[in-house]
């Protein structure tokens, strides 16, 4: 999509729209001393990054749940949430270099956001409404992940790309989980991969 596309799509306020249209400048002029994102995705931005993170606004109603989102890169989708309008978001990643770009962000447009530096398995949080997350890992290990920060009525959220159902596949190898593939707005064919009461099976030693 367009970023006209993409406006009237989420009807996005103006004031909204100018915010990640300063967030994309300040992202692009950083990645250009700085790899926060691949060089390519920059030629479509609206497309690849905004459309693909705010198109979970349609899935998330209250913009006061409680979002985490794992490996959350330079923010996609948790802080494009956050700039539209989230009020409870905390950002986790495992690379500094994308923590202080979050946090200048955070601070420059006074954002209700946290941003955590360090591997989810270290990091201590209390149960999430919402977990969701991009381009980090299979969905197997998505959900070993999420273990660390749901309870039963948390839902998951994963961008997902063409190859959503091989996941899937493998995964149900070692969880039990409901799950609805919804195809993702942005270009690319790929899919927002929806996980309810996903739990781990634990084998039986002794039948």
């Amino acid at each position: 999509m367009r970023k006209e596309e993409v406006v009237k799509a989420f009807n996005i306020k103006s004031s909204e729209t100018s915010l990640l249209e300063s967030f994309l400048i300040d992202l692009k002029k950083t990645n250009k001393h700085t790899n926060l994102v691949g060089q390519s995705t920059m030629l479509s931005p609206w497309d690849r990054h905004i459309c693909d993170s705010i198109q979970l606004t349609s899935i998330i109603n209250k913009k006061e749940s409680r979002i985490l989102d794992m490996g959350t890169g330079p923010g996609f989708p948790g802080l494009v949430l956050a700039i539209v309008g989230y009020k409870n978001i905390t950002l986790v990643d495992s690379k500094e270099k994308k923590v202080n770009f979050l946090k200048k962000t955070i601070k420059k447009f006074d954002l209700k956001t946290k941003a955590f530096h360090g591997r989810l398995e270290n990091i201590k949080l209390k149960p999430f409404e919402f977990i969701v997350s991009r381009a980090l890992a299979p969905l197997e290990r998505l959900l070993n992940y999420s273990l660390f920060f749901s309870n039963k009525n948390t839902t998951l959220l994963f961008l997902k790309g063409k190859n959503a159902m091989n996941e899937i596949v493998e995964a149900k190898k070692n969880f039990y989980f409901n799950y609805d593939m919804i195809n993702s707005q942005s270009e690319g064919g790929g899919f927002v991969v929806k996980i309810k009461n996903f739990k781990k099976i634990w084998l039986k030693l002794y039948q």
